[in-house]
């Protein structure tokens, strides 16, 4: 059996291509996919530099991780999931997907437009975990993308308050403001974006800073938003060195900073942390079917597969008016 997924053969090259999709394992499923979402941080960056920092760019390779669509075959050893059915995961770009892991049921009531959106919310949700968010307390987030958007949500649900998205971009300054935010910040259009955030908060910063853009230069001025023995959570991947005064702004103002990566998110649970992969996915499923945790106003576009390199392309040069882009595949 054939299907239809993207390939990339080099750097900034991506295409469509037939693949033969193979057999159903046992302990897995096939799935028809309705839709596939673009990361534009891990994707992007691997899509535009051909690989991680420090590895060697593959090529030919598929891409993507987010995956929603309708399971058509399911293997011997499966029990929970039958031909039918609605799941979620980390699949490719691809028309289908053979999946055996991280496989999560979309319930009622929750598009499967927003299901692909599913592993953006478990990145934010881990981020949510590494930050410890208390009630009263101040959170700023800056970068407003998909992760961004999340992680202002879980933010509010936690009780932060007040919640404070900062962006450069101002739709996604008005898209954070419909989702909850208290306090929306342009650091383009303020004069001094730190005595910003410390006007409304109670301490002299934010208690937590997400840092979601994954950009180094945002570093020196995400480290001043936190207060007094604050804590900044490097929840985006920066890919490269950061400069400041260590002494000034951590060591004499004990600011914590705390990495946020999702991959650590344990497969296991055992009795000191109970939040494994699978059972956030789940958490934020129900959230999603509760209407506690929106995403598909999230998405700004929905392209067809042929349409790939023009997706990457504005994403990689001209993102300004976009957030969420998924691919529809059927």
């Amino acid at each position: 059996m054939k299907g239809r997924r993207l390939i990339c053969n080099g750097i900034r090259q991506i295409e469509v291509e037939d693949f033969e999709i193979g057999s159903t394992p046992d302990n897995g499923l096939l799935v028809q996919n309705e839709y596939t979402a673009v990361s534009r941080g891990t994707e992007l960056w691997n899509w535009v530099h051909g690989s991680e920092p420090h590895r060697e760019a593959k090529f030919p390779r598929p891409t993507g991780y987010c995956n929603a669509g309708t399971v058509l075959e399911v293997g011997k050893n499966v029990t929970d999931i039958k031909p039918g059915d609605r799941v979620a995961g980390q699949g490719n770009h691809a028309s289908h997907t053979v999946m055996t892991n991280l496989i999560t049921k979309v319930p009622e009531g929750v598009s499967s437009k927003s299901a692909s959106l599913l592993t953006m919310a478990a990145i934010a949700m881990h981020g949510s975990r590494v930050a410890k968010v208390e009630l009263g307390e101040a959170v700023a987030v800056t970068g407003l993308g998909l992760v961004g958007q999340f992680a202002l949500s879980l933010a509010k649900l936690n009780g932060g308050l007040p919640v404070i998205a900062l962006d450069l971009n101002d739709k996604r300054l008005e898209r954070a403001k419909a989702r909850g935010a208290d306090v929306c910040i342009n650091p383009g259009k303020v004069g001094d974006v730190v005595e910003a955030v410390r006007e409304v908060c109670v301490e002299d910063g934010a208690n937590c800073v997400i840092e979601a853009t994954g950009i180094p230069a945002v570093y020196p001025m995400a480290i001043k938003l936190a207060c007094m023995c604050g804590r900044l959570i490097a929840l985006g991947s920066p890919r490269g060195t950061v400069e400041f005064s260590f002494m000034e702004e951590v060591h004499l103002r004990e600011v914590s900073i705390l990495g946020a990566i999702h991959p650590r998110t344990p497969e296991q649970e055992n009795v000191y942390f109970w939040w494994t992969k699978q059972r956030e996915r789940n958490l934020i499923f129900r959230l999603m079917s509760e209407g506690k945790l929106t995403a598909e106003d999230l998405i700004t576009h929905v392209a067809k597969p042929e349409d790939c390199l023009d997706i990457y392309t504005m994403l990689a040069d001209n993102p300004e008016d976009t957030l969420g882009v998924v691919f529809q595949w059927t």
